[in-house]
């Protein structure tokens, strides 16, 4: 099971680079305090893109040598998935604070990070069960063109925003309530995806399976 773990983390984390970093000397005139909400609005596309490509790269001949079951290999995934948004979490977060330090410019950003990688989760596990339901190939059109819109709706419409130093300051005014709720109500539609894509994986792909 570790074998499959590595192997699709390799995508989350050649994406993450991809999509931030050979970015900053474009995109960030205004140095770091861009980059951490550039960060934060790309994750969709980057965890989007991870699940597709590992997808696609995917040597279902190599699984099918393991002793390990569809289901077993649905939830390493769909944990991976998890791991990957809560660790993106973490680093936005001590990042901001580091950007910010306790100013209320920091609980903005924070919001807007709880919110953006609350959304982000189920996007994740609604990826793999597409791709496991209609096949990866079915499943790339759709994706790619989610990751564009979203990125060129980012790079372009909202681009003068977000590099301004005043964006986000309006979140900073959402009720903390909210900020949990959003979190727990995605982490409720992991677990029930969570609970279906084992079942979905193992139909839709038995003809995979060796006799």
């Amino acid at each position: 099971m570790l074998t499959i773990i590595r192997r699709n983390a390799f995508w989350y984390f050649t994406h993450l680079a991809t999509f931030g970093f050979p970015l900053w000397n474009w995109a960030f005139d205004r140095g770091r305090h861009g980059l951490v909400v550039f960060l934060t609005l790309m994750a969709p596309v980057w965890l989007s893109s991870s699940v597709l490509w590992s997808e696609r790269n995917e040597s279902y001949a190599f699984l099918r040598m393991l002793p390990v079951r569809d289901g077993d290999i649905a939830r390493a995934k769909l944990k991976l998935g998890l791991g990957a948004v809560v660790l993106y979490w973490v680093l936005l977060s001590l990042l901001t604070l580091l950007v910010w330090g306790t100013s209320p410019a920091f609980f903005a950003r924070f919001s807007l990070i709880n919110l953006v990688c609350a959304a982000s989760l189920p996007l994740v596990a609604l990826c793999y069960v597409g791709v496991w339901r209609y096949g990866a190939r079915a499943m790339t059109i759709p994706i790619l063109v989610f990751m564009a819109i979203t990125f060129f709706s980012v790079m372009g419409g909202g681009i003068a925003r977000w590099r301004g130093s005043d964006f986000g300051h309006g979140l900073a005014a959402a009720p903390w309530p909210l900020q949990v709720l959003v979190p727990a109500a995605a982490f409720l539609v992991w677990l029930l995806l969570a609970r279906a894509a084992p079942r979905i994986k193992r139909d839709n792909e038995a003809h995979l399976q060796t006799p």
